[in-house]
């Protein structure tokens, strides 16, 4: 005798909103907006995150092809993708699916020509480093772009009601050149003492707000590097007082001791 399928059923049930065709149970089914931008956000380290009802969203919609520049409107079904065990270590208590998309259209944006410094800084509001955008820190990311030091750019991008941007193009991407010079680092973290929050490298016994591109250092020990050091900005450029007028990338590591 064949077995009747149960789709049918399950069909007429999720039309009440009991079940889906997998045999989930959803804990919650509700309509939700994302926005045309992601943004940094912090989980077991730093990641991206959509923006859902104005608010940073930590996981993913099962079955939602995000593409940025557009304002969605979805209707999702929260569920536990656990059975009500333990979930794993750093994974989420509840899972997310997509039901529907109701809407998707382009959002309203302004043209921008963006110039990145070569190295990042110490952020102003997070223990982290962020890209300089146009001369000043700035403490989110750029949609769709992948940012590597040591390179001046020059980028095309859509700003959209958040503040945040999405980049349309590269228009330029030069290496930052300069001389050698010798360095030391020490392993201390001390107040930036430029006014301003944040935690600073101390270069050549002084507090240093930017990165050290290629340089990955144990923070407990003391470093003697060989290194280039060239301007953060183009010719004619300047920056804030929080951003160095120059950058070091590394080339050799001299001298490494144990921190007392």
């Amino acid at each position: 005798m064949r077995a009747r399928s149960a789709a049918p059923l399950c069909l007429l049930t999720l039309a009440l909103g009991g079940c889906d065709l997998f045999g989930l149970g959803y804990i919650e089914e509700r309509e939700v907006t994302v926005g045309p931008t992601l943004a940094k956000c912090y989980g077991v380290g730093l990641q991206s995150c959509m923006v859902v009802d104005g608010g940073l969203f930590y996981d993913g919609i099962e079955g939602f092809d995000y593409e940025p520049g557009y304002d969605y409107r979805l209707r999702i079904g929260k569920y536990d993708p656990w059975d009500g065990g333990e979930p794993p270590q750093d994974a989420g208590r509840y899972a997310y699916r997509l039901l529907e998309q109701l809407e998707k259209i382009p959002a309203p944006s302004t043209p921008a020509t963006l110039s990145l410094g070569a190295t990042r800084v110490t952020c102003l509001h997070s223990d982290d480093f962020c890209p300089v955008v146009d001369g000043a820190p700035y403490d989110d990311m750029i949609t769709s772009f992948e940012y590597e030091g040591g390179d001046h750019y020059t980028l095309e991008a859509n700003q959209y009601r958040d503040g945040r941007y999405v980049l349309s193009k590269i228009a330029s991407r030069t290496r930052a050149t300069g001389r050698e010079e010798e360095i030391t680092i020490d392993r201390h973290r001390v107040q930036c003492d430029d006014g301003h929050p944040g935690y600073c490298k101390v270069v050549n016994g002084a507090p240093y707000r930017g990165e050290i591109v290629g340089f990955d250092p144990r923070h407990e020990d003391n470093y003697r590097l060989r290194v280039e050091r060239f301007d953060m900005f183009p010719d004619g450029m300047t920056g804030s007082p929080l951003v160095p007028a120059h950058g070091y990338r590394w080339l050799e590591t001299l001298e490494r001791t144990p921190g007392g």
